[in-house]
């Protein structure tokens, strides 16, 4: 038995009133005297009386000290342990996270939650209802406020694992609106406590009962943390980091595969408990892909256990610069800058196969985009794409207005000047990054999937070429407009957005997945936005060009913060825990209750009916 309200105990005091209301009360009876000289007596006795009499039995005392004593007990609100839902409808969260994959037995944390959960509905009782809920990447109601056991069990079984992480705080928030606009309602989260959340929140601002079902107590895990390799001179160079996650010492054994599955090398690892250490290779055979596994003796989550790495190399990028007049600070600097084969024109060329990872317009505006990213100089006209508006004199020093953009890293505009520059009007996609007064002097942004740069001046009309600015601005410029010549793609994580450069003029291009499955790729740009699968494992991106056909890797893997598989606890206040002095409701509402007032109060309702009725028949 617990008790959520012990600080209504002072309503107690009522029960001695009602006694010392009936010792106080008078006893006079109505008596039929057959001579008047007894009235004499009868003077005598009432002058006599003393204020307190002895206390009768009484059948209306024993009434209300009964009803006295169930409004009390209703008043500390009682509550005994149950199996099943204690509220009329329950909010059932089941939390869906990469750490819910760890193995607990024969079943993994997931598993547990989902039998748990299956459990609970089978208990249901009559009018008690179930909203189900999924905590994954984002929160979402699988049944809203059913009672049909049979569609909550159906519903429980389509969970799949994911591997990503869990939005806690959005699944608390929803749950917790759910449970508050339906009287009655309770939540009940089944996870291993991701993030504890009762600072953030606070402890009195959940609007419903809340209860927190632990799921493993699993705490023992070592995963791979980092996988990195590069190409050298001659072979490639690797390094794994492997993070001990668990309370004691971890060992174990790391293996290192090429893209064919075949072993290149093995060695043995000791970790510290909550340390990290790292295992290097200097003469790995070349690979376009590696994979890491390592084999701790004891583990619970194996989904980190594997990691690929791509190996970081440059690669040759085209780049085309059409100048009619010639501009040798661009053609060096295109050459300095990146590793970029560039090929000079003075016209863009007719055809419309012709594509280059980089075009470069200096004093000269191109009819349509062609077939790669580009960078636009010193624009004298308007096109389809572009509202040129005219030139405009400078009488003020350029000013930096995102700093903080990648294009503009490292780069000072302080001591460059600029005489003149284009009017150009807005540009959907495209973004002002530097001004002088009220003039844009570069803009950069996304036209038609292609990632376009343009700057307003001529560089003839600025000293910008003779500044350290300029070999930063175009290294900047370069790296962004050919993110493919750059670095691999990637780092991607389940459920996020991931950007895939891709390589212009390619005629065909296909997504194969770790399992095989094939996604063709519908993007005319440049680069294609992608939501990364729940999937962990090896991608390629594979792309048709006249030259054959490209292929690319990258890897999805788990986030770091999955790895801790420590159990953690969530606990969440509730509002009339706020209002409780000695705070038992909250131990009460985690540990699982159904309360007792509500058949108090009405055994007491009844107890009073009963008392009116024998007063007035006048017991």
């Amino acid at each position: 038995m617990q008790w959520m309200a012990l600080g209504n105990m002072w309503f107690a005091l009522i029960i001695p009133a009602i006694v010392v209301l009936y010792l106080l009360k008078r006893k006079v009876e109505d008596r039929i005297v057959p001579s008047t000289l007894l009235w004499q007596r009868t003077l005598q006795n009432w002058e006599a009386v003393r204020p307190w009499e002895k206390l009768r039995r009484n059948l209306l005392l024993f009434l209300q000290l009964l009803a006295a004593v169930l409004l009390i007990l209703a008043l500390l609100r009682p509550a005994i342990p149950t199996d099943g839902p204690a509220t009329d409808h329950t909010v059932l969260v089941i939390e869906n996270a990469g750490s819910m994959q760890t193995r607990e037995g024969e079943q993994t944390r997931l598993q547990q939650a989902v039998a748990a959960a299956s459990g609970w509905v089978e208990k249901l009782g009559r009018g008690q209802t179930v909203t189900l809920m999924e905590a994954g990447r984002e929160p979402k109601v699988w049944v809203s406020k059913s009672a049909d056991q049979e569609q909550l069990l159906a519903a429980l079984g389509q969970l799949t694992p994911s591997f990503g992480s869990a939005d806690i705080g959005a699944a608390l928030s929803l749950a917790g609106a759910i449970a508050a606009n339906e009287p009655g309602s309770g939540v009940i989260w089944m996870g291993d406590g991701e993030e504890d959340r009762s600072a953030s929140l606070g402890a009195a601002a959940y609007p419903a009962s809340f209860r927190f079902m632990q799921m493993g107590r699993t705490r023992e895990n070592s995963a791979i943390g980092a996988f990195v390799t590069q190409t050298g001179k001659k072979d490639v160079e690797g390094l794994v980091r492997i993070d001990n996650h668990g309370s004691s010492q971890s060992t174990g054994t790391v293996t290192i595969y090429d893209q064919n599955d075949r072993l290149l090398d093995s060695d043995t690892f000791t970790v510290e408990a909550g340390a990290t250490c790292t295992i290097t290779w200097g003469q790995l055979p070349a690979s376009p892909v590696y994979r890491a596994v390592i084999e701790p003796q004891q583990d619970g989550l194996a989904s980190d256990n594997e990691a690929w790495s791509v190996p970081f190399t440059t690669g040759v990028g085209r780049a085309a610069l059409v100048s009619p007049a010639g501009n040798r600070f661009l053609h060096q600097a295109l050459q300095t800058v990146g590793s970029m084969e560039v090929e000079t024109m003075q016209q863009p060329p007719e055809k419309k196969g012709e594509a280059r990872d980089a075009w470069v317009f200096d004093g000269v505006v191109p009819d349509r985009l062609p077939k790669g990213n580009v960078l636009l100089i010193a624009p004298d006209r308007a096109a389809d794409w572009l509202p040129f508006e005219g030139t405009r004199e400078l009488d003020q020093e350029p000013k930096a207005v995102a700093a903080d953009d990648p294009l503009l890293r490292h780069v000072d505009w302080r001591d460059v000047h600029v005489a003149k520059s284009a009017l150009l009007g807005e540009v959907p996609g495209m973004k002002s990054l530097v001004q002088a007064g009220a003039t844009d002097l570069v803009r950069a942004g996304t036209i038609d999937g292609r990632r376009v740069v343009i700057v307003g001046f001529d560089l003839h009309d600025s000293d910008l070429p003779l500044r350290p600015a300029f070999p930063i601005f175009m290294q900047n410029v370069v790296a962004w407009l050919a993110p493919a010549q750059a670095a691999p793609i990637g780092p991607a994580h389940p459920g996020e957005m991931l950007s895939i450069p891709l390589t212009p003029g390619a005629t065909q291009r296909v997504l194969t997945a770790p399992d095989g499955q094939k996604q063709p790729i519908q993007s005319s740009g440049t680069s294609w936005m992608l939501e990364v699968p729940d999937r962990i494992g090896l991608y390629r991106v594979d792309e048709r060009l006249d030259s054959g056909q490209k292929s690319r890797f990258f890897a999805v893997q788990m986030k770091e913060g999955q790895s801790d598989i420590a159990p953690k606890t969530i606990r969440m206040g509730t509002k009339a825990d706020a209002e409780e002095s000695d705070g038992e409701s909250s131990a009460a509402n985690a540990a699982g209750s159904r309360e007792l007032m509500t058949w108090l109060a009405a055994i007491a309702l009844l107890a009073m009916l009963v008392e009116w009725r024998v007063y007035q028949r006048g017991y």
